[in-house]
């Protein structure tokens, strides 16, 4: 069974394992081969607790046996307008699993359910087919291709843009 817990730093060197991989530095702004394991504490220590005071929360993906698969979060959180950002990065080991399916859902139930928020959106490389499939499976909607947004290592890039409404995702739980 998969689930959401407290990232801890017992999850760092799998942290990194994704954090490292030759795919993130294709499909990340940022270059995370630079991340070390001081600046992954730090993250995990600013990601402490079950608040949003900074706009953002995070958890550790995990199997039954405790074993950290990735990282989902909720960023930008915007209590006035009712909506927050959905990111997620996981394991190779993790694909095809399951687990991004579940720990999207249990993201989106916190989202909805708890912070009653509206709306939670995300992008994502128009390159990147095997995350906008899965975005497209679980239920996001695609709202529009933002092009040449983001400049990585030099190259222009295009993000395509989605997001779940809450009564909409309240209606596929049902």
């Amino acid at each position: 069974m998969i689930k959401l817990r407290q990232l801890e730093f017992k999850d760092i060197d799998y942290m990194l394992e994704w954090m490292h991989s030759e795919e993130s530095k294709s499909i990340f702004q940022k270059d995370m081969s630079n991340i070390t394991y001081e600046m992954a504490q730090n993250f995990i220590n600013n990601s402490q607790g079950d608040t949003f005071a900074d706009g953002y929360v995070h958890f550790a993906v995990v199997d039954d046996d405790d074993e950290y698969l990735g990282t989902i979060s909720l960023k930008n959180i915007d209590m006035e307008n009712s909506c927050a950002e959905y990111a997620v990065s996981m394991r190779t080991k993790a694909r095809g699993t399951g687990a991004s399916m579940t720990a999207t859902k249990a993201i989106l139930n916190i989202a909805f359910l708890k912070y009653n928020l509206h709306r939670v959106y995300l992008n994502v490389l128009t390159t990147n087919e095997r995350a906008n499939k899965f975005y497209q499976k679980v239920g996001f909607v695609f709202e529009g291709t933002s092009k040449d947004s983001l400049c990585i290592r030099g190259e222009f890039k295009s993000l395509n843009w989605y997001s779940m409404i809450k009564e909409d995702f309240l209606s596929e739980v049902k």
